[in-house]
């Protein structure tokens, strides 16, 4: 069997081009997660307005005694919410899966939202129609706050990377 020269170096060189390649994978799935964190312009402001019109239309059947009737009025607009939602998350090319307890944490806090801003109206003395559109406008001006905010987060972190 014929020896090779130094093979020394050869086990070194290849831990040493494994190791750039794991980190070149690890830093092109962080910017692949950075990218599909990014949100597009139009999701906010939709969803803004989507938010503000069916609780504002809820508050005024519920003023009118036609509350049950809204609920299936108002279907298709929770069904545009749904399907704005499903475009926002496919829009970036990049599927990021987000854990349970992440889910639990933003049904929770979208809750929490509403019921402060209905319970505050409420306090105040406004009725419930009012309570109804003005908690649901500010839920939608809370989830286009969170979109500007989460784009100008990974905005900031893309132009460190670079």
């Amino acid at each position: 069997m014929a020896v090779h020269g130094n093979t020394s170096t050869a086990p070194s060189h290849e831990a040493d081009a494994a190791a750039s390649a794991l980190r070149d994978a690890e830093a092109a799935r962080s910017g692949a997660r950075l990218q599909a964190a990014l949100v597009p312009a139009w999701y906010g402001p939709s969803a803004a307005v989507l938010l503000a019109a069916y609780s504002i239309g809820a508050g005024v059947a519920l003023a009118r005694g036609a509350g049950g009737v809204w609920a299936w009025v108002g279907l298709p607009a929770v069904l545009l919410g749904l399907g704005l939602a499903w475009l926002r998350k496919r829009s970036t090319g990049v599927l990021v899966a987000r854990s349970r307890a992440r889910k639990r944490a933003a049904a929770l806090s979208v809750v929490a939202v509403f019921l402060l801003a209905g319970a505050a109206c409420l306090l105040l003395g406004f009725g419930v129609p009012v309570s109804v559109a003005v908690a649901g406008t500010t839920l939608g001006l809370g989830v286009w706050a969170h979109s500007v905010q989460q784009n100008s987060e990974a905005k900031r972190k893309l132009r460190e990377r670079a």
